[in-house]
């Protein structure tokens, strides 16, 4: 559906955060004479009268596809309203449970450094929408949310990696995993890091595989273990658009991290803090702690309760001798299995996490869960950690 087509039509915007206010102005520039409204449960109220009086619903990425509300509905969203109009630049989306903010961050790092004009948007922060015209590269992070009903069609789609995750939206695995497999039939070129293919589900025989990569990688972060599949990633998409691959691992030397993925914030009494606020499920903590293996760990994890399972991060946290405070529903219930010592705050979690952990020892803020209910997001989380932690 181009945006034109929306002329004359009742469109309402479900969500008024940064791309529902995108996705108006983009509409008004191409459809003067749509009716525009705007919903959002956020703000309370009775949102079904509006909804039932639109011609079309412009949903923003935090608003399930499968909501009741929505059922039978024409629905849309800025990423396909962007897609539906010509663009020059080539685009690629990158999605995976984990990884793909460093992925897209990396894949514009390495493109910039080869001469490309070249934006990254989308999930990020970046609505689609405000990309430069005369970009060359358009690197799109693609959250399962927007890679659900995603019908444009982009060069080259990449998965970096899938795990059970957001079931919640969702409804389950089964659900999830499709919706987020999804993109890549949408793409002419398709990447599929190996461990999203072993995750029991089916995608498109024509994609390509690739592993975690085992050379050398000239930037220390980005050759911690769980950044091999990221970088291996990032090759592919390179070698794929025509760029040079052997100049991309090249240009990742001064590469930086991005805020509240296992990022070391410093150290305090021989103590070393470390914020991976955005770790919101248990592979993602797990991988973590792999990094600080053989040291005193003390991981302070839970938040929002989605249901999973999280057996995998009781056996590691028992199997490993880490201590262990926890927040929140989904604290509570890796406390039960996995013993340790449950925080009213984050005030409380750091000041307990700071009496149990001995010097050389590294404090690691990996929750395992969404910050829901105690925090507006991972980084209002990651943020509370650093500034009780005294950074």
């Amino acid at each position: 559906m181009k945006a034109e087509a929306l002329s004359g039509k009742n469109v309402v915007i479900w969500g008024t955060g940064r791309e529902g206010m995108a996705a108006a102005a983009f509409i008004r520039a191409r459809a003067k004479d749509a009716r525009i409204t705007f919903v959002d449960e956020a703000t309370g109220g009775n949102i079904a009268p509006a909804l039932a009086q639109a011609d079309v619903i412009v949903k923003s990425p935090g608003v399930s596809l499968y909501h009741p509300l929505l059922k039978g509905r024409a629905v849309t969203s800025l990423m396909n309203l962007w897609f539906a109009q010509d663009h020059a630049a080539k685009t690629v989306c990158i999605t995976g449970t984990k990884g793909k903010s460093t992925t897209s961050a990396l894949l514009g790092h390495v493109l910039r450094k080869a001469g490309a004009r070249v934006e990254v948007v989308g999930n990020i922060g970046v609505p689609i929408s405000e990309a430069p015209e005369d970009s060359q590269v358009l690197v799109i992070e693609t959250s399962s949310y927007q890679a659900a009903n995603f019908d444009g069609r982009c060069d080259i789609a990449a998965v970096t990696s899938l795990y059970p995750e957001h079931l919640d939206w969702h409804g389950d695995w089964e659900s999830y995993a499709r919706d987020k497999l999804h993109l890549l039939g949408q793409a002419a070129h398709k990447i599929l890091h190996a461990q999203a293919a072993g995750a029991g589900v089916a995608y498109p025989k024509s994609s390509e595989i690739v592993e975690d990569f085992v050379g050398a990688i000239p930037n220390a972060y980005l050759a911690r273990a769980h950044n091999r599949g990221n970088v291996a990633v990032v090759l592919a998409v390179v070698r794929a658009l025509g760029y040079d691959a052997d100049a991309a691992l090249a240009a990742m030397v001064d590469f930086q991290g991005l805020p509240h993925r296992q990022q070391e914030l410093g150290t305090r009494a021989n103590v070393v803090y470390v914020d991976d606020s955005i770790a919101t499920t248990p592979q993602a903590a797990i991988a973590a702690m792999e990094v600080y293996k053989g040291r005193a760990i003390t991981l302070i994890a839970g938040g929002h309760d989605r249901g999973i399972d999280y057996a995998p991060l009781v056996d590691y946290v028992r199997g490993h001798n880490i201590g262990l405070v926890t927040l929140g529903p989904a604290g509570a219930r890796i406390r039960a299995a996995a013993g340790g010592s449950a925080a009213q705050d984050m005030v409380d979690a750091v000041a307990q996490a700071r009496g149990m952990t001995p010097s050389g020892g590294v404090i690691l803020l990996s929750p395992a869960a969404p910050s829901f209910g105690l925090f507006k997001n991972y980084a209002e989380r990651g943020e509370a950690f650093a500034r009780e932690s005294g950074f």
